[in-house]
């Protein structure tokens, strides 16, 4: 599992309207480590408009105000790979999200 990967997700419960792809944001201590988590972002198919938005390829928009932890075991296949300026741009939302 890597940053930039975005996969299905699998709920326990599907919830209307919620998106069932995430695009993993946590790094290499977090991915490559036992933790039954990861940081992922909602990948929504409609550009919910506003600057906190990333458009990923044809996959749809990461709001970087879904984060969340996502439990590996709901994550099933890749279906996508965010590119590195995709990657960069998310990083730069995160960041003015949070004023780091």
């Amino acid at each position: 599992m890597q940053r930039g990967e975005v996969y299905e997700c699998v709920p326990v419960l599907a919830r209307p309207g919620q998106s069932r792809m995430r695009l993993i944001i946590s790094g290499s201590s977090i991915n490559d480590a036992e933790h039954p988590v990861v940081l992922g972002l909602q990948v929504v198919d409609r550009d919910p408009g506003g600057l906190l938005n990333v458009g990923i390829g044809n996959l749809g928009w990461a709001p970087v105000l879904t984060i969340e932890a996502v439990l590996r075991r709901r994550l099933g296949q890749v279906i996508g790979v965010a590119t590195d300026e995709e990657g960069d741009a998310v990083a730069t939302v995160l960041r003015v999200a949070q004023d780091l």
